[in-house]
């Protein structure tokens, strides 16, 4: 039982992270595997500077996967448009 548990969970886990990076993939027109504020705009109209500085951890000035889906987690995204 434990192993079928721990089965489904990593499976849900990685497809999560599968659905997080193909958003982010959409998201990046430039297609440098960042996500800049503008980019950010696009998908999520809402953001704010504040919004986007808080994503962004490690203050380079643009959210990388990891960051992304920490915001995701954390419920720090916009709605979408």
């Amino acid at each position: 039982m434990k192993k079928i548990v721990l089965q489904s969970v990593t499976v849900f886990a990685l497809a999560a992270s599968a659905s997080a990076v193909s958003a982010q993939s959409e998201i990046d027109t430039d297609g440098d595997g960042l996500l800049s504020y503008n980019e950010l705009l696009v998908t999520y109209p809402a953001m704010t500077e504040e919004n986007f500085t808080a994503m962004d951890t490690n203050s380079d000035g643009a959210i990388d996967a990891d960051e992304m889906k920490v915001a995701e987690e954390a419920g720090m995204l916009p709605s979408e448009g």
